[in-house]
């Protein structure tokens, strides 16, 4: 008589360890596909190496770098040149009693140049990067780096010449608050220049880098999306996705 093993149960397994009686009901394995978690922390399938990421992760890096040292040029330019780059106060010599003010001014950044029109002229170009795709980056790349020497170089020729120019403004009665012929005191102070000189440098930086790698960037919104790293179970398209085995 054939051993049926177990009562109840059949006939055991033949050599091998082929069962040639698989029980009724047991899903077959379905294959394992790359894909994006299902939610936030879902560990991957035991057995699977998590997929590598690959090229596009260099060339996202790269655009979310130059996407933040745009965002801080202009943030940093534009306050740069609001700030007072000399400040002008008039006085006259009284004779045994000193000196008496008589008034004062401030000459920013932006009465010399359009300093602060030209740094948000680099919010435009984001919107560009946004709105062109492989080497249609590259004119926008050129002028982000013309943007960028234009505040820098003259940030620094304006600075270096500030005083001269509120002292020739006043005389020619173009600043309001300081009366002609006053003896005058002029201050320059330094952080407006070098804040427009360091935003004009990083959208430099911006545009040199969309030159370089632009081609390969990946759309603005796909720059700041996570991407996928583990990979999922593949489902039956016919199988509506609330029905388990």
């Amino acid at each position: 008589m054939p051993d049926n093993g177990p009562a109840g149960r059949g006939p055991g397994p033949q050599p091998g360890g082929v069962d040639p009686d698989p029980t009724p009901g047991t899903p077959e394995p379905r294959p394992l596909i790359p894909g994006p978690p299902k939610r936030e922390g879902s560990p991957a399938p035991e057995g699977v190496v998590p997929g590598v990421h690959g090229a596009g992760t260099g060339g996202r890096r790269s655009m979310q770098l130059a996407m933040v040292a745009l965002l801080g040029g202009v943030l940093l330019a534009s306050i740069g040149a609001g700030q007072a780059w000399a400040r002008v106060r008039a006085a006259v010599e009284l004779p045994g009693i000193g000196a008496a003010r008589l008034g004062g001014a401030e000459l920013t950044g932006n009465d010399l140049q359009p300093f602060g029109a030209v740094a948000l002229l680099g919010l435009v170009l984001l919107v560009a990067v946004a709105a062109t795709r492989g080497r249609g980056r590259w004119p926008v790349g050129l002028a982000l780096l013309a943007t960028g020497v234009y505040l820098s170089v003259g940030a620094a020729v304006g600075a270096a010449g500030v005083g001269d120019e509120a002292a020739a403004r006043v005389r020619l009665g173009q600043l309001d608050g300081v009366p002609g012929g006053a003896a005058l005191r002029v201050a320059t102070p330094r952080a407006g220049p070098v804040m427009v000189v360091a935003g004009g440098l990083l959208l430099a930086a911006a545009g040199a880098e969309a030159l370089r790698r632009g081609a390969r960037w990946p759309a603005l919104g796909e720059a700041f999306r996570a991407p996928p790293d583990r990979v999922q179970p593949a489902t039956d398209a016919a199988e509506p996705p609330w029905e388990g085995d």
